[in-house]
């Protein structure tokens, strides 16, 4: 039995964020990447509070959050007791605004009337998701904090936040989308609701990824592509993710590979591995690669399959995106020796269980070998 509710409340637009107009007397504290500090769009946020409330900023965030991070924002946020937490950021961000949130009101019994994020990248979905994903700074292991009550309360889409993204952080984020929605259309919790919210979000990221690309981007194109990542994350949400994930995972930990390139970098070859081992999922892909205009309804689930590897490779290439380890910047004699460690990592990773394809160590091997 399937149950399916959408508990954080989504507001999208150019005007959601006057949502933060209808606070009073409140003791707010905004979490964000600290080069939002004293940006003109952080200064209009707290405008639209702060004449009729308490408003506190908070700064030390850093990629891939580590625990620590967490723990020292807590002991921050008992000295303020805030009634209300707003996120504005990336996935890290936000990560670590969900740890901080969940422990405070679990650990310390804050009364949090309402957790907020706002993403300041169409790229995680971290907005609508019940996990986070916290780092052990000593061994460079991920660990998932997974629990509905890590769910934000009111996620705002704005387009104000994502307007000057830069080229590559724009990339590498939304080739995040369109991996979580990828894996979540053919994870072994699939259904008709996450497929549908899935195929929506594939076809958004193919039309307006190439153009948030480019400086001609416009405030729809930015919005669409925030919507993009929200309806892959409430897919995946559901349905889980797979091996990219897992896998991802390990070369975000040992090498510091932005999180949505090192799934870009894995996406082919953990597709063509899953089709030659799953009839189902080889059907499915070839019925959304013909769906998505890539391949004719006639051709056979070969060239269906193939045309939309193809339609990726262009994308990436439109992006910009480095397709192996060595073009990123990292050798192989740094990166071999961590190829039997990454791949235990993997294994025990919880995005692994989702994979349609019980994907065994040496499985895993020769696909990280395909992107040194």
């Amino acid at each position: 039995m399937n149950k399916w509710t959408f508990p954080t409340q989504i507001y999208a637009g150019p005007d959601s964020l006057n949502r933060l107009t209808e606070f009073n007397n409140e003791s707010i504290l905004i979490i964000c990447d600290p080069f939002l500090k004293d940006s003109p769009s952080l200064t209009y946020v707290i405008g639209l509070m702060d004449s009729k409330n308490k408003v506190t900023i908070y700064t030390d965030v850093v990629p891939d959050p580590p625990i620590t991070h967490v723990v020292k924002g807590i002991e921050f946020m008992e000295g303020i007791k805030p009634s209300v937490i707003i996120a504005i950021g990336g996935g890290s961000c936000i990560d670590m605004s969900k740890g901080i949130a969940y422990f405070g009101r679990k650990l310390k019994h804050m009364d949090i009337k309402s957790f907020i994020a706002v993403p300041t990248t169409s790229g995680t979905g971290s907005e609508v998701t019940s996990f986070a994903v916290l780092t052990d700074s000593e061994t460079q292991i991920k660990y998932p904090l997974v629990d509905d009550a890590v769910l934000p309360d009111e996620a705002l889409l704005t387009p104000l936040f994502v307007k000057t993204s830069p080229p590559s952080v724009t990339a590498f984020s939304g080739m995040d989308v369109l991996v979580h929605a990828l894996e979540a259309y053919v994870a072994t919790a699939a259904n008709n609701f996450t497929d549908a919210l899935a195929q929506q979000a594939i076809e958004l990221v193919f039309t307006y990824l190439p153009r948030c690309h480019k400086p001609t981007a416009t405030e729809q194109d930015r919005m669409s592509m925030h919507e993009a990542s929200c309806l892959a994350g409430l897919s995946f949400n559901k349905a889980g993710l797979g091996i990219v994930h897992a896998m991802a995972h390990q070369l975000g930990g040992q090498f510091h590979v932005p999180h949505g390139l090192a799934n870009s970098m894995l996406l082919l070859y953990v597709i063509g591995f899953n089709c030659s081992r799953n009839q189902e999922v080889a059907k499915k892909y070839a019925h959304l690669s013909a769906k998505l205009g890539f391949a004719s309804h006639k051709a056979s689930d070969g060239d269906k399959i193939g045309a939309l590897l193809e339609a990726i490779i262009k994308l990436q290439r439109t992006l910009e995106c480095p397709m192996t380890l060595t073009e990123f910047g990292v050798d192989k004699a740094t990166s071999e020796p961590k190829l039997n460690l990454m791949a235990d990592r993997a294994l025990e990773d919880m995005c692994y269980r989702f994979n349609p394809y019980p994907a065994n160590h040496d499985d895993l091997i020769g696909l990280y070998k395909k992107v040194l």
